[in-house]
């Protein structure tokens, strides 16, 4: 629905004015803070309207209005101004995530720890599933009298002693082959008939006993099929209680009770369907606990895939500006270092 120009001023005005006081705005306030133009006597008019057309809620009879859903809705696709992040801001983070590089669950952890900083909102951040990464290298070493040492590297490093009656040149020539038919390889790419040309190949060219080699495989697909579960960090959970919305105790218990279940959370925080930041607002979000909250996400990447999501909860009058711009940032720097990082290896 096309607004009038002063239509929008005045609702532009009246949220932002709401998101810094949570208190129902009146025209007396507009009026007296913003330079309209206009009598108090016109923008209440022009309220009365934007409430007709539900952009805007009068909780009591004698009071001033707030934004509706829709309303917020409109002033997030229409009217919200760019909130622009100090460069000191902006170089701490870069500072901060570049020095977690080396571990990428540290590095999306501590993500949604600025997050939550620089937005003073809760934050929830997913981790990327380990059974979407590549196996990048197999080592076999034997580390004694019938037994080796048993190395895969994914994104993460594992390792296991495994029982087999080989020596170090023919472990060198197992790892050689695991390396040349599994190397690049994630867990739906390893078929029955890899295994088997594996397998097969082995005994070819050297003596390795069938159950060594079941040993093995179920150790290799295990890594990289052992995250089946996405990994979801929540921050900064008790700033709800900082805002009026969740004075009532009752209420704040059942928003803190919500938080605590991940299963709540991976529905909740699901990949966005497009790209950038998206907002759900109050009635939007699915679940019904959700109705008097914002959940603001963004994608990050990981190569060319979605590696997981960033995603900020708060009351429905959250600074949309500024949470927006702190999102589109870290996504944008976890995908230059990720980037970077897969690139290098």
């Amino acid at each position: 629905m096309d607004l009038s120009d002063r239509k929008r001023k005045i609702l532009q005005a009246i949220i932002d004015e709401y998101i810094g006081t949570a208190e129902p705005v009146g025209s007396r306030a507009i009026s007296k803070k913003e330079n309209l133009g206009l009598s108090s006597a016109t923008i209440r008019n022009e309220m009365a309207d934007l409430e007709e057309m539900g952009y805007l809620i009068q909780p009591h009879t004698s009071a001033g209005r707030v934004p509706s859903d829709e309303g917020y809705r409109f002033y997030v696709n229409s009217l919200m101004r760019n909130y622009k992040i100090g460069m000191e801001a902006v170089a701490q983070l870069q500072s901060v995530l570049e020095t977690r590089v080396s571990q990428l669950e540290r590095l999306i952890k501590y993500a949604g720890v600025i997050a939550s900083s620089l937005t003073d909102y809760t934050t929830v951040v997913t981790a990327p599933k380990e059974n979407g990464f590549e196996i990048k290298k197999i080592d076999l070493v034997m580390v004694a009298s019938q037994s080796a040492m048993l190395i895969v590297v994914t994104r993460t490093v594992r390792s296991q002693v495994i029982n087999i009656d080989i020596d170090d040149i023919t472990c060198s020539r197992l790892a050689e082959i695991l390396n040349r038919n599994l190397s690049g390889l994630a867990a739906d790419d390893i078929t029955f008939e890899k295994i088997q040309d594996i397998q097969k190949e082995a005994e070819r060219n050297m003596s390795v006993h069938p159950k060594a080699l079941i040993d093995i495989m179920h150790f290799v697909y295990d890594t990289i099929t052992s995250e089946k579960e996405t990994e979801i960090y929540v921050n900064n959970a008790k700033s709800i209680l900082q805002y009026p919305e969740y004075s009532d105790i009752e209420k704040a218990q059942q928003i803190f009770s919500f938080l605590e279940d991940k299963e709540n959370l991976k529905k909740l925080v699901k990949a966005n369907e497009g790209k950038g930041v998206e907002a759900k607002i109050g009635k939007e979000n699915d679940d019904e606990i959700m109705k008097d909250c914002s959940l603001v996400s963004i994608n990050y990447s990981l190569g060319d895939k979605t590696g997981g999501s960033l995603a900020v909860i708060g009351p429905k009058r959250m600074n949309y500006a500024k949470v927006f711009a702190s999102l589109d940032l870290i996504s944008n720097e976890i995908d230059k270092i990720l980037s970077y990082y897969m690139n290098d290896e």
